[in-house]
């Protein structure tokens, strides 16, 4: 069974106690965390939230001019906001910057709390789910309207130079166009086939146990070619202890495949040598990191290199798509970890994950106990 996180912010310790007793009543398993400011609550550093209990008045703030910071860490989380008094207007501006629900506190009982988890978090999944797609979709547009639009001029002019060739007995150079249309082709084949790695993630929703060899000898499968081709060295260390890990393999082994496959291709002109760690911390997260001898990330590019398109300097002039790390934060991220990037330019860089020991993004509904 997993449990969900739930974060209550509220200056009142009464009120937060209330909560904590009624959410304790529920259907739900909840594992509860507290906080008496907005800054109190970030500070705990959660890295999933599956639903926030947030209070208007707050000292020397309102939770409402928060709202958008919360929706934006805690995109899949159910947020509900509670007022001392009833007020409309306040409860049209908060369902308007994020709110899930709204509540006055002289409302707040068993049933009103049954009711706002229950709905509340289906709800929530659901935004976050259209959130996604509405982005995914956005994503494929831009690919289509300006990524693509290289390669297929490409193609055309190939085309009418294979003809010319043909008509002028340049045999040589229809052999030539047709090396470089097959490039073509399969840059655009490796475009297409990144962009739908990015945006099918939720066809796959089993969680699996697995372990920390099965997943990267079947990344280092995959990419067998490529490592011949290269003479990459790699090398890996486990501690894990007794810590089991559950994901979705396929995906996770994707994430690895794609953090081997950069570090042996920005390795510059040495040979290739990675170490891949898997390790437990003291909460039990699962730690991969996959350090590398390359090029490096210069500090600026270190968090932009996770968005889509977003490439470091000097990348350009590999193949690629820039959505392979992009791809690597959506799985992590939906297996409710984080992903970042440590590097020293000219030396290597490493690319750290970290997942919980049982993901909580990979709900498609509420857990009841």
């Amino acid at each position: 069974m997993q449990d969900l996180t739930v974060l209550i912010v509220d200056d009142d310790k009464g009120d937060r106690e209330l909560i904590k007793r009624l959410l304790r009543k529920t259907e739900f398993a909840c594992i509860n965390h507290e906080a008496s400011s907005t800054e109190a609550s970030f500070a705990l550093d959660l890295a999933h939230v599956d639903a926030i209990f947030l209070d208007y008045l707050l000292p020397g703030d309102t939770g409402l001019g928060h709202l958008k910071d919360y929706r934006k860490r805690w995109p899949q989380a159910a947020i509900f906001f509670m007022t001392g008094q009833g007020d409309e207007g306040i409860a049209k501006t908060a369902i308007k910057f994020g709110a899930t629900d709204y509540i006055p506190k002289s409302a707040i009982n068993q049933q009103s709390v049954n009711r706002m988890m229950k709905n509340g978090l289906a709800q929530a999944l659901a935004q976050w789910r259209l959130d996604e797609l509405i982005e995914d979709l956005t994503q494929f547009s831009e690919v289509l309207v300006h990524d693509l639009n290289a390669p297929v001029r490409a193609t055309a002019f190939l085309c009418e130079q294979i003809q010319e060739d043909v008509q002028d007995k340049n045999y040589e150079g229809v052999v030539d166009g047709a090396r470089l249309l097959r490039k073509t082709a399969s840059q655009m084949q490796e475009m297409i086939r990144s962009l739908g790695d990015h945006v099918r993630l939720d066809r796959e929703v089993e969680l699996n146990e697995t372990t920390a060899d099965a997943l990267v000898d079947k990344a280092m499968t995959l990419l067998e070619q490529e490592i011949k081709e290269r003479n990459a060295v790699i090398t890996r260390q486990f501690d894990l202890g007794n810590t089991p890990i559950y994901c979705r393999p396929p995906q996770i082994t994707q994430v690895l495949q794609n953090l081997i496959a950069n570090a042996m291709k920005y390795s510059g002109e040495r040979t290739p040598e990675i170490h891949i760690t898997v390790r437990c911390d003291a909460d039990h997260h699962i730690i991969f990191d996959v350090a590398d001898n390359g090029i490096g990330v210069p500090p600026d590019f270190r968090k932009k290199i996770f968005e889509p398109f977003k490439r470091a300097p000097g990348a350009n002039q590999q193949a690629g798509t820039g959505l392979g790390l992009a791809t690597c934060r959506k799985i992590v991220g939906r297996h409710g970890g984080t992903i970042k990037c440590d590097s020293v330019v000219g030396e290597g860089t490493t690319i750290s994950f970290k997942l919980p020991a049982v993901p909580q993004h990979s709900r498609t509904a509420p857990v009841a106990r």
